[in-house]
């Protein structure tokens, strides 16, 4: 433990943080592909206040990283150093209000999907077929079937990493294809959504095309962590599942990993050794298919921590 470390856990035990703290935590557990390295110090906040007081502490001596339900990521087998934080279920709570919806960042979109079912609000359907956390969908302006958070999103309250509280409005710049410009030192907490006023069945209705949709087209129940690629835009208007099978990359496997049988970008983990092959298998594909094809492929999926 070296010196920094040894300051930042002193004042957090001064400082009466009652939050979760572990030293070299393991976080294949985090991580949909079920294997990881481990977190130098890990950190669950109970609210929005300790979460800034203890990244106040930090004042940037460690690096932080922040991860959500882990269902798009590869941690590598070297783990990540500095502070790992993960919101907890105290940042899951759903708040009705006159003209908006409140949500905490650590909900699940499938969860805030079915709540909007029941209290009759309309547009959160496509969530139903998100895996992860509002958070993370609203950091990487996840989407599906036509429909992106950026249509429903209002404003977030955020915490950077000296422990500043703010909040984030929508604009036509701070978001574009699978991307915001929201600031990687600004950790989501609270999300407002449009509160649009629907029938339960027409939300019914929607939400049963989704997870129609998601089960013909994607892998149910197996270590996959959703879209590996995102779609290149900017260089052709196929798919990046259509690109790879044009480069004859359907049915390559590297040491217990491959593409679903459904889903030509959904990669499989059938193996427990480690994340860094996973990482290696996307390399592969993103190099053969450079090759073949000239089409340059970026990860969908965001990589952490060392080799």
């Amino acid at each position: 433990m070296n010196e920094n470390q040894r300051e930042f856990l002193e004042n957090c035990k001064k400082n009466n943080v009652i939050g979760k703290i572990q030293i070299n935590h393991n976080l294949s557990k985090y991580t949909w592909f079920g294997v990881a390295g481990n977190a130098e110090i890990f950190y669950m906040p109970p609210n929005i206040e300790e979460l800034a007081k203890v990244l106040e502490i930090n004042r940037d001596k460690l690096p932080v990283t922040v991860i959500g339900a882990g269902s798009n990521i590869i941690i590598r087998d070297g783990g990540i150093f500095g502070l790992v934080i993960k919101l907890g279920k105290e940042f899951s709570q759903i708040k009705l209000h006159n003209d908006c919806i409140e949500v905490g960042a650590a909900t699940y979109d499938r969860v805030l999907s079915n709540y909007c079912q029941k209290n009759e609000i309309g547009g959160m359907e496509f969530y139903f077929g998100i895996p992860g956390t509002l958070g993370g969908a609203v950091r990487m302006n996840a989407g599906c079937y036509n429909y992106e958070t950026k249509d429903v999103f209002i404003k977030a309250k955020c915490v950077d990493y000296r422990g500043q509280v703010s909040e984030i409005s929508n604009s036509k710049e701070l978001f574009s294809y699978r991307e915001s410009n929201i600031p990687q030192d600004m950790i989501i907490c609270d999300v407002y959504m449009q509160k649009k006023i629907a029938s339960k069945n027409a939300i019914s209705l929607k939400m049963k095309e989704v997870d129609d949709q998601r089960k013909k087209a994607q892998p149910q129940q197996i270590k996959t962590a959703g879209s590996t690629f995102k779609n290149p835009k900017d260089q052709t208007d196929k798919k990046a599942w259509e690109i790879i099978e044009e480069a004859g990359l359907k049915n390559f496997e590297l040491q217990g990993i491959y593409f679903s049988s459904k889903h030509s970008n959904f990669i499989v983990n059938n193996q427990t050794k480690s994340a860094n092959i996973i990482e290696d298998f996307g390399e592969y594909v993103r190099s053969d298919v450079k090759k073949k094809l000239g089409i340059s492929l970026n990860w969908e999926i965001k990589i952490f921590g060392e080799r």
